[in-house]
Formats: structure tokens, sequence, C-alpha cells
């Protein structure tokens, strides 16, 4: 087979996935995750059920690929963020403030993004958590490096301080919508930077 015809079939296979990701989301959004079978899916994307198992081996699966594109923005956005000429303690809020707004665009869909992205955060064998905490240290390293941020901390820790964080408030979001009547991009900005003002240097806080 030449390189030409396995880039072609790799391209179609790259677009078989993606069509039927997007009318699994269009049903989950229209139906509900728990009450869209496998055969809505199939049937709206045109495709035999086996070919959906060949490209996700459960429902489940098309939600640990929207983390992933979802995971894969960010990376991106933070990327662009780390560049910008601005203090880290904004970085750092931009940054996570951006991650949120995926899971302001449907809350019930979120919860169960939230529930699978966190299962597999803390899975040994997933790199989810890693790449995420390697995106926050560029910035945290960056802010120590400039004065920004104390270099009395451990990266890690602060990382943690963070996420958990960020996690918590996303879990109260999805799961507490009566009691999280707010803006999820402006009470996480809020309460990063919370945290962020106890990071500067003394005499440097606000």
């Amino acid at each position: 087979m030449s390189e030409l015809e396995i880039s072609r079939r790799e391209r179609k296979k790259d677009e078989t996935r993606q069509r039927i990701f997007l009318h699994a989301i269009r049903l989950f959004r229209e139906r509900g995750f728990e009450a869209t079978t496998v055969d809505e899916i199939t049937e709206r994307a045109d495709v035999a059920r086996g070919t959906f198992f060949n490209y996700f081996p459960k429902k489940e699966a098309v939600l640990a690929y929207l983390s992933e594109q979802r995971l894969a923005d960010a990376e991106a956005a933070a990327n662009e963020v780390l560049a910008a000429d601005k203090p880290a303690a904004e970085k750092l809020i931009e940054i996570f403030a951006r991650a949120a707004s995926a899971f302001e665009e449907d809350r019930e869909l979120s919860r169960y993004v939230l529930s699978e992205l966190l299962e597999r955060a803390f899975a040994p064998v997933e790199d989810i958590g890693s790449r995420w905490d390697q995106v926050i240290f560029k910035v945290i390293e960056q802010g120590q490096r400039n004065g920004e941020l104390r270099r009395d901390l451990d990266p890690q820790r602060v990382i943690g301080v963070l996420t958990a964080t960020y996690y918590g408030l996303l879990f109260m979001w999805v799961h507490c919508p009566e009691q999280t009547q707010f803006n999820l991009q402006d009470e996480l900005s809020a309460r990063i930077r919370l945290v962020v003002d106890g990071l500067a240097p003394r005499g440097t806080r606000s």
C-alpha cells in the first residue's frame, strides 16, 4: 500500500470518527447522555453499530474524546497566554478561566464530561493530569523566575492548590445548579486570584 493510499485511509478514518463524535454530542445535548443509545448515534451518523465500536469501545468513550479535545484546546490557549506580556498571576487566571469556558456550553453534559475527566485524570495509565500540570508549571516557573511569585514555594504544591480550586468549583457548578447562580468564569477568576495573591512575595501583594 502506497503512502498516498495510507494517508487517504487515515483521513477517511478521522472523518468517520469525527462524524460519529459530532452526532453523538448533538444527541447528548438534545436527549441527554443517559437517554441516548448507541443505536441512535449510529443511525444519526449513518454508520454500522460495529463501526461505532471500532472508534469508541463504549458510549462514555465519546466523552473521553471530548475531554481530550478540550485539553488540547486548553494547552494551545495556555501556550498563547504564556507568550503574552502580562503578569504571571493574570496568566494563571486566564488559563483556568479559558479552560472553564468549555463547560459553560452545556451544564448537563458537562456533568458527565467532568466525571469522566476526573476518573481519567487520576488513573495511573492516563497522562491528562500530568499534561495539565505541565501547562501550569510553565507559568509558575516563569513567575518565580521573574520574581512575581514566591520562590520558596514548591511548584507542584501550588499546582495542587490551583487545580483543586478549579475542579472544586466545576464540581459544585455542575452538580448544584441551584446554589451556583453565578458566571462560572467570573467566579473561578475571583477564586484563582485569591490563591495567586497569596503566592506573591511580601510587599507586592494587592
